[in-house]
C-alpha cells in the first residue's frame, strides 16, 4: 500500500515545523554549525534515536559543522521527520545560543518557502 495524498500533506506539515529541514528528491537534511565536542554529544543521541527509531542516518563532520542525511526508497516518512524533530531538540539543547539565534534566521526564510510552494 503506497502513500496517499493527505499521507503526503500530513509530512509536509510535520516538516514545516522543523526548522532547517530540506525535503530534496526523497532526502531530508540538515546542516548544523557545531563544534567537535557539540558533535560527539549530538552524535551519541543521535545513535540513540536512530535505533529506536529504525532508520539510518548519514552522519558527517566537516571543519564548522555536521551534516544529517536521511534517505530512503521512495522518499521520506513520518518515521524519519520524528527523528528529525528529535534531533532538532538535541541540537537546541547542545548548541544553546547558537541554536536559537540559527532559529531565528531559518524561520523567517521558512515561510517565504511555503507561501511560494502553496
Amino acid at each position: 500500500m503506497g502513500r496517499t495524498e493527505q499521507d503526503d500533506n500530513v509530512l509536509l506539515d510535520a516538516l514545516r515545523e522543523l526548522n532547517g529541514w530540506v525535503a530534496d528528491d526523497g532526502r531530508l537534511s540538515r546542516s548544523l554549525p557545531l563544534d567537535d565536542s557539540q558533535h560527539a554529544e549530538l552524535a551519541e543521541h543521535i545513535k540513540i534515536f536512530a535505533d529506536t527509531l529504525g532508520v539510518m542516518p548519514d552522519v558527517s563532520r566537516t571543519d564548522e559543522a555536521t551534516l544529517i542525511v536521511l534517505a530512503r526508497e521512495g522518499g521520506f516518512s513520518l518515521t524519519d521527520v520524528t527523528f528529525a524533530g528529535r534531533v532538532e531538540t538535541a541540537y537546541i539543547t547542545i548548541a544553546g545560543e547558537l541554536a536559537a539565534q540559527e532559529g531565528s534566521q531559518l524561520s523567517k526564510g521558512r515561510f517565504r518557502w511555503l507561501r511560494r510552494g502553496e
